[in-house]
């Protein structure tokens, strides 16, 4: 074999080297662009069974998330101005609002679930200066559920971290494949105070227990 045939095997097995390369890079970005697009879905539950501290097996909460623009579950405020509560309600803009759902299966016994808000570490806003409105969706239509401050909510440690509860629900047993919508959007309050070069960010997450047969 001459120098020629060498240099040439070469060059073929680095342009081998190379493809694989890419495609396994394109395989990467697809997968991320995937999960980037369509959000999570998981289950995050906790059932009694007796005492025993056992995860619930034939019974399941899911929790999955639609956001506007496929960035993550959750929405932020930041350099925002205060407005009203009419307005804030009313807000359908571009990272103004959160659409999410929890779907439930449970044949044999009854689910109590949580709507939890983690509030960001870059959140520099006070609580008592933003506003928080969720409500649940029937197709267009939008019924309130929570209007109110975001200070006013309720803390929760959960496996030692801090969770904001934003809404509790019993579901019956015997349901197969049920959904609620909700939509959730947060703004500056009205009569903030100290709230110019702030911002807040928050997610939203699910937590669901057994509560018996």
């Amino acid at each position: 074999m001459d120098n020629n045939e060498i240099v040439l095997e070469n060059l073929e097995k680095d342009d081998k080297e190379n493809r694989r390369k890419r495609i396994w890079f394109l395989l990467l970005f697809l997968l991320l662009l995937f999960f980037a697009t369509f959000g999570i879905t998981y289950t995050l539950y906790k059932g009694d069974n007796g005492g025993n501290g056992s995860e619930i097996i034939t019974d399941q909460i899911i929790f999955t998330y639609s956001d506007v623009d496929k960035t993550g579950n959750g929405i932020y405020i930041k350099e925002a101005d205060p407005i009203s509560d009419n307005v804030g309600k009313n807000m359908l803009g571009t990272e103004q609002y959160f659409d999410f759902s929890v779907t439930a299966t449970s044949k044999s016994s009854k689910l109590h679930y949580k709507l939890l808000i983690k509030k960001g570490d870059d959140s520099t806003l006070s609580n008592d200066s933003v506003r928080i409105y969720l409500t649940s969706l029937t197709g267009n239509l939008e019924k309130q559920v929570i209007l109110d401050t975001f200070s006013n909510l309720k803390k929760e440690k959960i496996d030692g971290q801090e969770y904001y509860v934003l809404y509790e629900k019993d579901l019956d047993k015997g349901i197969s494949n049920y959904s609620d919508l909700y939509r959730l959007r947060m703004w500056v309050k009205e009569d903030a105070q100290d709230y110019d070069l702030k911002r807040f960010s928050l997610k939203v997450d699910v937590q669901a227990v057994q509560v018996g047969e």
